[in-house]
């Protein structure tokens, strides 16, 4: 029996360390709670012995990625002793590598009815209920159809619009002077462009232009002044490196005043949502896109893993600057709202960017920015 015990707590194990999980139990909602804890240890004693070892030879086959196989047999578990509440853990892991998301809340739910108070993963089967219903919050469809083009609307002047650039000529970058600013690097020019350029895969027609500001080092500081102002304002995007940022529409913030719309979105922790911090200012896109990424966050991570932050929050804006105003509910996309750790572009990503620049103005709503 203890061999058995260990297979049980094992799984456990495995189940604590997956950050989304999934499942699917038909009586998910017929299940009612239990007036008494079921025993939380799993022995013959408690538990029938044929569900015991349908379940250990589920753990088997999880172990030698026979998913489908493993499923069958934490389901055949369940149907001789609906009570073995382990082999909710067991289909939770499987269903989430198969991405059938809305299944795992329901299993998630029968668990939690179902597992006894002292079960240790408990607290997280209530997280991953959180973050499952965070991800259907727009529903199954949203969430692994081929694209998420009704979520990247926006407002503007009262109506709900979709936002595009006209592409036949290169959108104009300038980046604001950063040398002498703390813990900036010449590296993150490039990195935050090598990011912009990933969404060319999706747009050929898509160029940029980066504005050059180093002849005005040796302008006069009146002379320089105004040639900075007028590649501002002929700039289709800002891009600055502070320092610090501060609280939104700080105009204390000599660098925030000469942004004209910020935004924070919440980056979250992907297991439970958790707020870790502002890492990026987004833009908002009419006549120029301002964008704004703070040093001090990125000093904090190691040389190379900083590059790859700035190219990702840069794909992630640009995605922004571009049209895409919300957030996909899925993780696998770039524009996920939550942490992402690849700045690449899912299928769905491209469907989404193709799409908004295929519409039709006149049976849409598209303000396009030229």
């Amino acid at each position: 029996m203890k061999s058995l015990y260990k297979l049980s707590i094992l799984l456990i194990a495995l189940f604590l360390n997956a950050l989304v999980l999934g499942t699917y139990v038909q009586a998910a909602e017929k299940i009612e709670p239990v007036k008494k804890d079921l025993p939380l240890e799993i022995s013959e004693k408690y538990y029938k012995k044929e569900a015991i070892l349908k379940f250990n030879e589920a753990v088997k086959n999880w172990e030698l990625k026979n998913t489908d196989d493993a499923i069958n047999l934490w389901n055949e578990s369940l149907k001789i002793d609906p009570t073995l509440w382990t082999n909710y853990l067991g289909l939770a892991q499987a269903y989430d590598q198969k991405k059938e998301y809305s299944k795992a809340l329901e299993a998630f739910k029968a668990y939690l009815k179902l597992a006894p108070k002292a079960a240790e993963d408990r607290k997280g089967a209530e997280d991953a209920i959180s973050y499952l219903s965070h991800l259907l919050e727009h529903g199954e469809k949203e969430l692994i159809g081929a694209d998420y083009l009704s979520l990247v609307k926006t407002k503007h002047e009262g109506n709900e619009l979709y936002t595009r650039w006209d592409l036949k000529n290169p959108l104009k970058i300038y980046f604001f002077p950063s040398e002498g600013v703390i813990n900036y690097k010449q590296e993150f020019q490039d990195a935050f462009l090598s990011g912009a350029i990933i969404w060319q895969q999706a747009l050929p027609d898509l160029k940029f232009e980066v504005l050059n500001n180093d002849s005005f080092e040796k302008l006069k500081p009146e002379e320089r002044k105004e040639k900075e102002k007028q590649a501002q304002e002929v700039a289709d995007i800002k891009v600055v490196f502070p320092s610090k940022f501060k609280a939104k529409g700080d105009q204390n913030n000599k660098l925030v005043s000469q942004i004209e719309a910020q935004s924070f979105p919440i980056i979250r922790d992907k297991t439970n949502f958790r707020v870790l911090g502002v890492v990026m200012v987004s833009p908002y896109v009419y006549d120029q896109a301002q964008i704004a990424i703070p040093l001090e966050p990125l000093s904090k991570l190691k040389d190379e893993d900083q590059i790859k932050k700035v190219k990702t929050i840069a794909a992630r804006e640009i995605g922004h600057v571009l049209g895409l105003w919300g957030f996909s509910p899925n993780p696998d996309d770039i524009m996920f709202e939550g942490e992402i750790k690849e700045p690449k572009l899912s299928d769905r990503d491209m469907k989404t960017i193709k799409k908004l620049y295929e519409l039709d103005p006149e049976k849409e709503k598209v303000l396009t920015n030229l």
